[in-house]
């Protein structure tokens, strides 16, 4: 495979960071490159405030911040509409993650991502693109059924609003169930999907992950290389699922996979410094062809 694929595919990653974890990043345009997509991600007992803050300051650092709005865990809509006015007012945010939120009772009156898209506060405060959650591994507390018909409301809303609407996969090991689920999955649309990609760590740590999010059927495939990289005392790494979603890009160029979005479960400048070494060409094609070989 041609190198330049696989740098051009991966050179608009995007990649996300708590609030805690970016108290221990002096600076961001030190780790990533300018304009970098970075989502602010909201786990318990992150305050909205501390997310409004870090919005600023990746704006200062001429990052692009995508905080994440997790509707069940905002208890009403008029928090909604206060804290996405911050976002815009204070950070000059101009795109969010809107998802449910895994929590079992909402912490309000909101409990899904499309009833924060309805809100009508996003247009108010001039959010004009929005990141949504796609489940190709299905979900642990939601249906598929339900999951095919908020995918064909997220259409319905894009087009009625003109708000750039595109889907944030779960994370995955394998390319495999992301490309059958594209084609099996008509109520995708017209929606652009980013792939994520687990970032690098112990496969310990990932499996773990993985069993808390309900990853299914790419898990078995992970489950078998795990025995590699504990042989080899080294971090897994996404490459083989990152070559297998290039050369299916390449191939299908009507597709609506549009790029890579980075959990980076063991580190935020481990991940970005191995993906900042795939946009360089700083790399080799392994010897099968498969995977990539990254110093």
């Amino acid at each position: 495979m041609d190198k330049r694929l696989i740098q051009d595919f991966a050179k608009s990653y995007s990649i996300e960071a708590t609030v805690r974890e970016a108290k221990r990043v002096e600076r961001f345009a030190d780790l990533v490159p300018k304009g970098t997509w970075i989502y602010i991600a909201h786990i318990p007992g992150t305050d909205l405030q501390e997310t409004v803050e870090l919005a600023a300051r990746l704006r200062k650092e001429d990052m692009e911040p995508v905080p994440h709005v997790v509707g069940r865990r905002l208890e009403t809509f008029e928090v909604l509409d206060k804290f996405l006015g911050q976002l815009a007012g204070e950070a000059g945010v101009e795109q969010v993650l809107a998802v449910a939120g895994d929590i079992p009772e909402p912490a309000g009156k909101i409990s899904s991502a499309l009833e924060v898209l309805e809100s009508g506060f996003l247009e108010k405060h001039g959010i004009r693109r929005v990141g949504v959650a796609g489940h190709p591994e299905g979900h642990k507390q939601v249906n598929d059924t339900v999951l095919r018909a908020a995918l064909k409301q997220k259409n319905e809303y894009a087009k009625k609003t003109g708000i750039y609407v595109y889907l944030v996969t779960q994370f995955t090991f394998s390319a495999a169930p992301v490309l059958e689920w594209e084609a099996k999955t008509p109520e995708i649309g017209e929606l652009p999907y980013m792939v994520g990609l687990p970032g690098l760590a112990s496969p310990a740590s990932l499996l773990k992950f993985a069993l808390d999010c309900g990853v299914g059927a790419s898990l078995e495939a992970f489950a078998k290389r795990a025995g590699k990289f504990t042989k080899l005392l080294t971090v897994a790494t996404p490459d083989e699922t990152l070559v297998d979603l290039v050369q299916y890009k390449d191939k299908n160029p009507k597709t609506h996979l549009a790029g890579i979005h980075f959990f980076p479960f063991g580190g935020f400048k481990r991940t970005a410094a191995w993906a900042n070494k795939v946009v360089e060409g700083q790399f080799e094609m392994s010897s099968d062809g498969t995977g990539l070989i990254v110093p």
